[in-house]
């Protein structure tokens, strides 16, 4: 099946239950390797992220998809797949933005500034 969009709560309720995430969403890198659901990240777009092993890029290819899509069926990506974590599944995580939020200094911090439309015109 294919959707536009499931909205945030059937999304996460399904992606337990499928064979694979397949697109070029940071959802497939960052909560799916959680459910220890496969990914397949097509093209680039998710470049420089930290990825679980989990994770299977492939090229904007239908013959690499396609590639890709056996590969998790494979015995291979089965013990990858079941022994893979998800980098951004960690304890207190909370806990630990706080703490280095409040090592940061905001004396200096830069407002954003505004114009009033009526002094432009």
């Amino acid at each position: 099946y294919t959707y536009t969009s499931l909205g945030a709560l059937r999304y996460l309720s399904l992606v337990k239950y499928v064979d694979a995430v397949v697109g070029n969403s940071s959802s497939g890198i960052i909560e799916v390797p959680s459910f220890k659901t496969a990914t397949i990240n097509i093209g680039n777009r998710q470049a420089g992220r930290i990825q679980a092993k989990s994770v299977v890029n492939c090229d904007p290819d239908s013959k690499k998809i396609l590639s890709a899509i056996k590969y998790i069926y494979s015995k291979k990506y089965k013990e990858i797949l079941r022994k893979s974590s998800n980098p951004y599944q960690q304890e207190n995580t909370a806990e630990k933005i706080v703490e280095i939020l409040k090592s940061f200094s905001l004396d200096n911090a830069v407002k954003k500034k505004f114009y009033d439309i009526k002094n432009c015109l």
